[in-house]
């Protein structure tokens, strides 16, 4: 019995760090919900696996990548459950999701949108803010050299933003 106390004692801090939520709003924009499926883009590992997809099953021998393969590339995965974690101070996401077959995976999801390895991700919407800002740019350039009324660039300038 003192063991388990002591056992208990232990462990209470790491358990106590996790806050288990029902909903996040994750940098790219996206609410993700329990149940949920969260599109997967491409795994940025060298061999294509998903480096922010991590197994949470034990390991067999031998088996020494914990990642979600490449196999997964614009696949799916469904989220079981949605906690906030504390490590070393920074302010995490954590999804435990099911891809299918065994084991459920970890996904801490902003760092996997930064990667994208899910999408929509950060780089697909830094992209867009771009490109919207170089449409602006050019049809500013039409109405220097006379091509547009003001008219025209404000209406095609209007379409462009309610777009973004």
């Amino acid at each position: 019995m003192k063991k388990l106390i002591f056992i208990g004692v232990l462990l209470a801090p790491f358990l106590s760090q996790a806050q288990k939520l029902t909903e996040y709003k994750a940098t790219n924009g996206v609410t993700y919900h329990i149940n949920d499926t969260v599109r997967l883009g491409k795994g940025s590992g060298n061999d294509g696996s998903f480096l922010y997809l991590e197994e949470r099953g034990l390991p067999g021998p031998g088996n020494r990548s914990r990642s979600l393969p490449k196999q997964f590339t614009n696949g799916g995965v469904v989220i079981k459950s949605i906690r906030k974690d504390n490590l070393s101070g920074a302010e995490k996401y954590l999804f435990v999701v099911f891809p299918g077959g065994i084991f459920n995976y970890s996904l801490y999801i902003d760092d996997a949108i930064l990667a994208c390895e899910v999408v929509p991700c950060a780089q697909s919407a830094a992209k867009q803010v771009g490109s919207v800002a170089d449409e602006i740019k050019k049809l500013k350039q039409l109405l220097d050299s006379g091509a547009l009324t003001q008219a025209e660039f404000d209406a095609q300038k209007k379409k462009l933003l309610k777009e973004q």
